[in-house]
């Protein structure tokens, strides 16, 4: 009988060594080196990148030497693990996004058009889908009107556009005013200011809230300015204001007022954001809706004032127009402040008698951002009399031999709504 053979292999089975990097994703600019480690660091590791155009590596020091996706893998016997190394070019340019702002109106599309260096997925978004979406190729529905942010990302950069979709406004309608009618000025509306700090721009005068100065007379709020001593001051006058009683964001604010005659007049019809106690000036904005000195009559001047650009800058916007009759004649002066007025961004349209005499829009580059533009939140409403001081300039005395008299007939705001 024949015996079978049992036979016993002895197989060893190869212990495989695992790989781990310090980096598993690095972003380089092309010049660039960066040192990726590797546990454990064997003096056998084999070290390659995929496309030595982008990126070399020798003993895991990784070059980046053009614009583009590699690989780099540390090799150790039949074990291995990899970075995947992005290099863009000195500029960080491995998306293109065109154009940077498009203006639609409610129901258009536009698909934009882009580039992309790395074969990755593209991530678009928008930051207000209520007023318009995108799809994954980057086709964009507006839907509602105001500014979208889209983004485009490849998971290392992004690269944004902005959607501007023209909003469908209805008539003005007016929504509050203060005719000066009764025999008082109404503190619902108004406060008195009592001080004399000088305005922050070294004006004369003290503020006070005596009937010499600020008075209802004849259907006009009248504020008076005097030359007399009071609280260590040679001049008196008047300023009240909406604070935290009357506030507005866009539409039209217009006042009817006559201005006096005289050097060293300062009258000004103005507004500042309501924030002002939180924040100060001049995070809180201001704009001035009018402004006239009586040593130059025939000047009107308009203004904004922001923390970017501002008077204590010396770099703040503004503008002047000039023309005959301004003192001691009745005009409408106002601003035609807009939401979104042209391709996304705010305007402010400065007004004498219903003309648009100058106008200030918000940074295309920094739509709603507070610092270059603090107009995008409500404002109160000041009107003053102000003497001498950094606009106002030398008062000549002579002008008190007659009442210099700032006369307010009415302050009116009108707004608008949005249509479906």
């Amino acid at each position: 009988m024949a015996l079978a053979a049992l036979v016993f292999v002895a197989c060893e089975q190869q212990k495989v060594t695992l790989l781990t990097l310090s980096d598993n994703t690095l972003q380089m600019t092309v010049g660039d080196m960066s040192i990726i480690d590797v546990e454990p660091n064997e003096a056998d590791i084999v070290w390659s990148s995929s496309d030595e155009l982008v990126a070399t590596v020798d003993k895991g020091i990784v070059t980046a030497v053009g614009v583009g996706y590699a690989s780099i893998r540390a090799t150790l016997g039949s074990s291995y693990a990899e970075c995947q190394v992005y290099v863009v070019g000195t500029k960080g340019e491995t998306l293109s996004l065109t154009p940077a702002i498009v203006p639609l109106k409610k129901g258009e599309t536009y698909q934009y058009t882009y580039t992309s260096t790395y074969d990755v997925p593209l991530t678009w978004t928008s930051s207000n889908e209520e007023v318009a979406t995108v799809s994954e190729e980057g086709l964009v529905t507006a839907l509602k009107g105001g500014n979208a942010v889209i983004t485009l990302s490849n998971g290392l950069e992004e690269l944004t556009s902005r959607v501007a979709v023209d909003h469908t406004w209805g008539e003005y309608v007016l929504v509050w005013s203060d005719e000066f009618d009764g025999a008082t000025l109404n503190t619902q509306n108004w406060s008195i200011e009592v001080n004399g700090s000088g305005g922050g721009n070294q004006e004369k005068q003290y503020y006070t809230d005596r009937t010499e100065n600020l008075r209802i007379e004849d259907g006009n709020l009248v504020i008076e300015a005097r030359k007399e001593n009071y609280n260590n001051r040679e001049y008196t006058s008047a300023r009240i204001n909406s604070r935290e009683k009357r506030a507005f964001k866009y539409g039209k604010i217009e006042a009817r007022i006559m201005f006096p005659k005289g050097g060293g007049t300062w009258p000004a019809f103005w507004m500042m954001g309501n924030d002002y106690s939180k924040v100060g000036w001049p995070k809180c904005g201001e704009i001035d809706i009018i402004e006239h000195v009586g040593n130059q009559p025939r000047m009107a001047s308009f203004a904004t004032h922001t923390p970017y650009k501002n008077g204590t800058k010396g770099n703040n916007w503004s503008s002047r127009s000039y023309m005959d009759g301004l003192e001691e004649a009745y005009h409408v002066y106002g601003i035609e402040w807009v939401e979104d007025d042209y391709n996304g961004m705010d305007r402010i349209h400065f007004t004498i008698d219903g003309e648009r005499l100058a106008t200030v829009m918000e940074d295309a580059d920094h739509v709603d951002d507070n610092y270059y533009w603090p107009f995008n939140k409500e404002h109160f409403i000041i009107i003053n009399l102000a003497l001498g001081g950094s606009m106002g300039g030398t008062i000549d005395d002579s002008i008190f031999d007659s009442p210099v008299l700032m006369k307010v007939d009415w302050v009116r705001v009108y707004q608008r709504e949005e249509l479906d």
